[in-house]
């Protein structure tokens, strides 16, 4: 009986360290609040990669946890690629495309630094993986702006295109290069190949979301002034352009209307 009591009481202290410990699991950790952008470490394709595979899968790894959600609406590739699905395989997200991808082409792959980590600190900038399933990674760079009444517009989507641009039954298909306009108004395509014909930029707001420009329906414009990107690495930016809204004067009104009503603008 006394032995009993002796042990009993041990037994007990131990039961309430343990439910102590439990206790502190989930509870706010002390120290610094995490202020440290988080990072992309490594890649695979590796950037500027030649020659990838047709069947690769797109692999990003981060240097911390990562909002999962806020990552994958940041996650852009052009050209535009369907894709099956994304995963994750800890810290590092993996992209499938739907299908193999085409071959001797450049890839930009581009994470919005709208990106952010566990805690909700953003990336310090955007992330750009540039890959080629070719020998050789097309370097041209085409930037500028895109403003409304002088405003920057974030959120724009940016078309660099190498056809030129006929409005068909009032719209215009997705081109080849693509961007978003971030918070200031700017956007950088990045993979761009070098040739002799000037690309035209166009800008629009997508208002459906459809990927297709509806000149009659979504504000936008033509730059002014053509990309030209001659040989590798060159770089066609500063290109400024200024959306219109599409029931201003001269607006298309017929479909099938051969020229963009505001390529001139």
């Amino acid at each position: 009986m006394s032995s009993a009591r002796r042990l009993w009481p041990a037994s007990l202290a131990a039961a309430a360290m343990l439910a102590a410990g439990c206790a502190r699991v989930g509870m706010p950790g002390g120290g610094p609040a995490d202020t440290t952008p988080p990072l992309v470490v490594s890649s695979a394709p590796q950037q500027a990669a030649k020659g990838v595979a047709l069947d690769t899968m797109i692999r990003l790894e981060f240097s911390e946890s990562m909002n999962r959600v806020n990552v994958e609406r940041g996650f852009s590739i052009a050209p535009p690629t369907a894709l099956k699905n994304f995963a994750w395989e800890g810290d590092a997200l993996v992209v499938r495309p739907q299908a193999a991808l085409p071959e001797s082409t450049t890839f930009v792959v581009r994470l919005a630094e709208t990106a952010d980590d566990y805690h909700g600190v953003k990336m310090d900038s955007a992330f750009v993986l540039t890959f080629s399933t070719g020998p050789t990674v097309d370097t041209g760079v085409v930037g500028g702006e895109v403003a409304i009444a002088g405003e920057p517009v974030p959120g724009a989507t940016v078309w660099v295109c190498r056809r030129s641009l006929r409005a068909q039954s009032g719209e215009i298909e997705r081109c080849r290069y693509e961007a978003t306009t971030g918070p200031d108004g700017a956007f950088i395509v990045n993979g761009v190949a070098a040739r002799e014909l000037p690309y035209t930029v166009v800008a629009f707001l997508d208002v459906d979301e459809d990927g297709v420009y509806s000149v009659r329906e979504e504000a936008g414009a033509i730059a002014a002034v053509e990309a030209r990107i001659t040989e590798p690495g060159a770089e066609a930016t500063g290109i400024k352009i200024e959306i219109v809204d599409p029931l201003d004067e001269g607006a298309p009104t017929g479909s099938g209307e051969e020229e963009l009503w505001n390529s001139q603008r």
